[in-house]
Parts: structure tokens; C-alpha cells; sequence
């Protein structure tokens, strides 16, 4: 069986979804790959930013006030607070609200939205061999799919990247990894003596634990998501110890973190030129993930975005896909991920001198920060970015 189509999608994650709306809207033939089927758990905070909800609107037409309404979002909260261990470091609201969604019911409502717009949608089909070049795409069954162009999204551990001849030492000398558990918000551990951050109305991070890393606790309406994420190969097996002391430091049994689930997080390892023949990367199969407060759902939804605009460019006049993708990626997501970088190593390094570096950095930005967490400044030296709500 040998099936062509415009463009076939490896991934059906929100980089997969967005690149395949912005090319079914345009009448493309578009098929969208994934082994899993949805709903599907996803092991994520799920937080959303301006800047996030910016591309919703933009290529779904969906509001903030609309996906909270339908619940694709469960929560919105303008309030935040950042710690060096106990001490609160900075705290307040910021001039828009975070949101908060499972990736179970967001990722699936991306998905039938791509559907609903002509995308050809196929779940539980394992892709088994990628040959970026020719455009074929194999699953385990023996299945073959051919694509004039093919994009990659198949997250972190990308088959369709590592069918491309990108540096595999660096992709894994730079990755990162996170641990997390949720509770219920009305779990019996919470009814006991627990840290406050546990009752907060506003999502908390914490410095402090791991010496290139962080700590989080995010209220969605229904849970509580609590986990740690840094760089591997500075903390290595330590991991586990380190969310163990994170966990107890809440006041929560430190088994919890020995039950928590883990993945991969690109941590500084995003690809400049994420392409190679007929196939483009978006997500965090290229990388694109913000390493300093762990943000990846903006820049998977911006990639898709911008991939599926480039390849449609390419199909309906002929222009060259990875000139159009690269100015996008230049002018929109690589300065946030190499400033962010800068920043990140810079704040960790200072870590050694306890929390007066990160008080200065933090009250010295004032809600200057809060834009630029949200889009609206650069990780740049504080520049202006974009104009959002006041």
C-alpha cells in the first residue's frame, strides 16, 4: 500500500495539529501520524502563556474565554510566586492570566479542530522508517506514505530527526529531564500540615534544589501538578534524590516522588535549522523548548505554525520551504531560546552564592519580566516584542 499526500505529519501533538490546520485550511491534502490514540496522557504542566493563547486565536479563532468556557482550559490565574526554597524571592500579578490545561483533553481538542478542517487524521500507526529526502514515510505494518513534504513533531525522542543527519552527541549531550505527579485537589495528604504553596491560587517555581533546574507546583481546578526538571548530565541520578528533598520540603511522604513519572525535556539542544531535504522539524523534535522556566507548548504551537506556513508557501508557489521556515524561526523563537539559555546559565551559576543574585535579577526586572515570560518583551534584554492586552 503506497499512499501520496501533500504533506504527512509525524506527531499529532500541538506542533502536529497547528501545521496540519494551517495547511488543511488552505485545501492541502494532509495526513497526521501518531502511535497513540487520543485522548492520551501527556506528562506536562500545562501552563499557557499570552503568547500561547495568542496562536490559539490566531489559527484556531479560539479564545481564552471560549476554551475555558467549553473547559479546554480549567483554570486562569494572574498570579505567580517564585522561591528560593522557602524564601519568596518575587510574587504578585501579572498583566495577564496563566492558563492551565490537561494535555489529555487540549492535545485531542487541537487534533479533532485539525480534523475538522480536512486534515486526514490516523491514530495507533507506529512510523517505523523515515527517508527525509524522498518523502516516504514506513510504519511497523509495512504501510508506505509518501509526502511532498514531511514534518516531523513526534516530540523529544524524534524518529523523524534521527532519520535526519543531525548531531546525535549534541541533541543528547543537551537534553534535560523532568519528574512529576499530580494530586487531587482534595487528596487527604493535602488536609494535613503541608506547605501553603499547596493551597495557593497561583502556580509557584522554585530555585534552589537542583543546581541547573527548578521545582514547580501548578493548581490546575482539579489538581495539583508538582515536579522538578533540569539538565541530565548536571544532575544525573541525583534526580530522584532532589525531587525526594523538593517533595518533603512541601510536607507531602517523599514516596510520592519515587512513584513520579519521567521524561525528556530538550534543554538547550533546539536545532538553528531544524530541516533537511523535504523534511522540517517543529516542536520539541526540534528542540524548541524555552530552558529557563521549561515553556515548550508556545513554542510548539509557533513552530507548527511557521512549518506549515513555509511547506505551504512551497506548494502553492513554489518557494523554498526552508528560507521561509528559517526567517520565521530566526525572527521569532531562536532569540527567546538562545537569550533564555544566556540567562539560565547565568541565574544557576549564580545559585552557589545563595538567593541575593536571583532577588536582584528578579525585583530589578519588575513586571517587566511578567511581559517577558508572556511574549510581549524579549528574553533580549528586556526589548519589546509584541503589543498584547493592558
Amino acid at each position: 500500500m503506497n499512499e501520496t499526500h501533500d504533506v504527512v505529519i509525524v506527531g499529532a501533538g500541538p506542533a502536529g495539529s497547528t501545521a496540519a490546520q494551517v495547511l488543511a485550511r488552505k485545501g492541502l491534502r494532509v495526513l497526521v501520524l501518531d502511535k497513540a490514540e487520543f485522548p492520551r496522557d501527556k506528562l506536562c504542566a500545562g501552563l499557557l502563556t499570552w503568547k500561547a493563547v495568542d496562536v490559539l486565536e490566531r489559527v484556531y479563532g479560539e479564545s481564552a474565554e471560549g476554551l475555558l468556557a467549553s473547559g479546554v482550559f480549567n483554570a486562569a490565574m494572574p498570579g505567580y510566586c517564585i522561591r528560593f526554597r522557602e524564601r519568596v524571592i518575587a510574587s504578585g500579578e501579572t498583566f495577564y492570566p496563566f492558563h492551565f490545561t490537561n494535555r489529555r483533553v487540549f492535545d485531542k481538542h487541537l487534533l479533532d479542530q485539525a480534523g475538522r478542517a480536512g486534515a486526514d487524521v490516523r491514530l495507533g500507526c507506529h512510523v517505523a522508517f523515515v527517508d527525509p529526502l524522498a518523502g516516504v514515510v514506513r510504519l511497523d505494518d509495512g504501510r508506505e506514505f509518501r509526502g511532498r513534504y514531511v514534518i516531523g513533531c513526534d516530540g523529544a525522542a524524534s524518529l523523524v530527526r534521527r532519520s535526519c543527519p543531525f548531531d546525535t552527541a549534541a541533541w543528547k549531550a543537551g537534553m534535560g529531564g523532568a519528574l512529576e505527579f499530580s494530586l487531587p485537589r482534595d487528596d487527604a495528604l493535602l488536609a494535613g500540615t503541608v506547605h501553603p504553596d499547596l493551597h495557593a491560587d497561583h502556580p509557584t517555581v522554585y530555585a534552589g534544589f537542583l543546581r541547573a533546574g527548578y521545582g514547580w507546583v501548578f493548581p490546575h481546578a482539579d489538581r495539583l501538578v508538582i515536579g522538578i526538571g533540569g539538565h541530565s548530565a548536571r544532575h544525573g541520578r541525583e534526580f530522584r534524590a532532589r525531587f525526594r528533598e523538593f517533595v518533603e520540603f512541601l510536607g507531602l511522604p517523599a514516596a510520592l516522588a519515587d512513584k513520579a513519572k519521567g521524561h525528556g525535556l530538550p534543554y538547550g539542544n533546539y536545532l538553528t535549522a531544524p530541516w533537511h531535504g523535504r523534511t522540517l522539524l517543529a516542536g520539541d523534535a526540534a528542540g524548541l523548548v524555552e530552558t529557563l522556566f521549561g515553556e515548550g507548548i508556545y513554542y510548539a504551537l509557533r513552530s507548527g505554525e511557521l512549518a506549515g506556513e513555509a511547506v505551504a508557501a512551497a506548494l502553492t508557489r513554489n518557494a523554498d520551504p526552508a528560507a521561509i521556515y528559517g526567517q520565521g524561526l530566526r525572527r521569532d523563537i531562536l532569540p527567546e531560546l538562545i537569550w533564555s539559555r544566556r540567562l539560565r546559565r547565568v541565574l544557576y551559576a549564580s545559585q552557589q552564592w545563595g538567593f541575593l543574585p536571583l532577588l536582584c535579577f528578579v525585583r530589578g526586572g519588575g513586571r517587566l519580566l511578567g511581559e517577558m515570560v508572556h511574549g510581549l518583551r524579549s528574553y533580549r534584554l528586556l526589548l519589546p516584542r509584541a503589543k498584547g492586552p493592558r
